[in-house]
């Protein structure tokens, strides 16, 4: 979400005539979009603030009149509602989320000489209705299809930052996709906070279907008469004008709101075709002890039943999960549990954090009891041990030709021919004229494939043989055949 908030503060500038600098030095603007989720992302936030302030100094002095114009957004910019001042008078302006497309105001005002302005009101009205902005044409976009969360998680700062939850309309998603579509995009990532409980107060006027949503723990989401994320996925697949749409994601989700409904969407059959497979549902701790005091609502069998009710139906989804160490008052048996579910459920990748109290949550009144030498130790085995079963995961993939949408060359290009210059040669006489390059299945899993094509793949939907694994990604190979035969899409 953040990213998709970056490229519309681009686009929306943009379209008053700005350009994108190569540097934060050369830039006559410089926006700081800053997330306050765990407590090291503040701290980058404030820290790049920082060295900001050297940019204007001239053998070490701070020059009167300074070229550019800085601002602190996003939920940083939120939370601290111009606090920082005190801190960082050189800062000119702070806004929200809610305030990004007020941007060119803001210039404005800044530049007839209005100092230390602050945007960063809630939009009162709970309709919510926006258009996707993106800088340049691509394969993939991000589209927010809703915004805020009721859940107030105890450790989590999310409902402070981005208020209430508020939907778009299914028919004012559907267009936004389609003049997407129209610009050459083949994948969308849904975002919102919980996207499972999308449709909340939006009313179903056209009668889609499913009607009612429910899962182990009850009936949940938006009530009968009320729009829902199932029925936007189906009306996707339905929707004539998304035909070249190939790939559709979705992040972030809640297990309160991840209906039965929404499972069978990914049948392979009976479901929603585009639907990629894959799924990103935060659990954030194996112990039901430490789920009940984050206020998190479910319990682990639960969501074990879950995992096994969409792996029944669809074996190839790709899993992943946020999990939270050293919450306050966990122990090593509530920390062992979180490992043996890692073993039980045998996610393709985990985003696993120390925890940090954040300001005004309930977990911050509680005694932060677990050390942070403790929390680094538990968060440090938790993740080699994900790494194994990633690397057993990843490896029943060889073999198998994967599609990949390909996003880009390798970062590690040079070191990917290096490391794994024994299984490319396998495939490949000369592996030093080939490139490598990098993308993702619809599971979601990261491929480094070779290919000696002079072609541009970005943006590509291609056919990849695995010949090899890591615990991070496949690695295979794309032939001259494949290329030839209309791989490309």
């Amino acid at each position: 979400m953040n990213v998709a908030d970056t490229e519309r503060m681009a686009s929306i500038l943009s379209e008053g005539g700005m350009q994108e600098a190569d540097s934060a030095e050369q830039a006559d603007v410089v926006l700081i979009n800053g997330c306050s989720i765990r407590e090291k992302a503040v701290h980058k936030a404030v820290s790049f603030l920082g060295t900001t302030q050297s940019m204007f100094k001239v053998d070490g002095k701070m020059v009167e009149h300074k070229k550019q114009i800085i601002g602190l957004g996003g939920c940083v910019g939120q939370l601290d509602q111009g606090k920082i001042f005190a801190n960082a008078p050189y800062l000119d302006f702070v806004f929200g989320p809610d305030t990004i497309d007020q941007l060119p105001e803001l210039l404005h005002r800044v530049e007839s000489g209005e100092k230390h302005l602050v945007f960063a009101q809630f939009d009162p009205t709970m309709s919510y209705s926006t258009q996707t902005k993106i800088l340049k044409p691509k394969a993939q976009a991000f589209v927010n299809i809703m915004k805020g969360c009721d859940k107030y998680c105890s450790y989590c700062i999310v409902p402070f930052t981005r208020g209430r939850e508020k939907s778009r309309m299914i028919d004012e998603v559907l267009g936004d996709l389609a003049k997407l579509v129209g610009q050459g995009v083949r994948e969308i990532t849904l975002l919102g906070q919980n996207v499972n409980s999308f449709g909340k107060g939006n009313p179903n006027t056209l009668l889609r279907e499913p009607r009612e949503l429910k899962n182990p723990i009850g009936k949940v989401g938006p009530r009968d008469g009320e729009e829902n994320f199932p029925q936007l996925l189906r009306a996707i697949d339905a929707d004539p004008r998304l035909l070249k749409l190939k790939r559709v994601r979705f992040t972030s989700s809640h297990p309160l709101d991840f209906s039965d409904e929404l499972i069978e969407c990914y049948h392979p059959i009976t479901g929603v075709k585009k639907l990629a497979a894959h799924l990103h549902l935060p659990v954030q701790s194996g112990s039901n002890s430490v789920l009940q005091k984050m206020g998190r609502h479910h319990r682990i069998e639960t969501y074990i039943e879950q995992m096994d009710r969409l792996r029944a139906i669809n074996p190839d989804v790709g899993i992943s999960t946020d999990l939270i160490v050293g919450f306050p008052t966990e122990t090593e048996e509530d920390f062992a549990a979180t490992v043996t579910l890692l073993d039980r459920i045998r996610f393709d990748n985990i985003y696993a954090f120390a925890y940090s109290p954040r300001p005004g949550t309930k977990a911050a009144k509680l005694v932060d009891n677990v050390p942070n030498a403790e929390k680094n130790r538990r968060l440090n085995v938790l993740l080699e041990h994900q790494q194994k079963i990633a690397q057993a995961t990843y490896g029943e993939r060889i073999g198998r030709t994967m599609e990949v949408l390909v996003e880009g060359v390798a970062k590690t290009d040079e070191l990917l021919r290096r490391a794994e210059g024994q299984a490319l040669a396998s495939v490949s006489d000369d592996v030093s004229t080939h490139r490598v390059w990098t993308g993702r299945t619809s599971c979601n899993r990261v491929v480094n494939f070779v290919s000696d094509t002079s072609r541009d793949l970005i943006g590509r939907f291609l056919p990849v043989k695995v010949h090899r694994a890591t615990g991070l990604s496949l690695i295979g190979e794309c032939s001259h055949d494949e290329l030839a035969s209309g791989g490309l899409a």
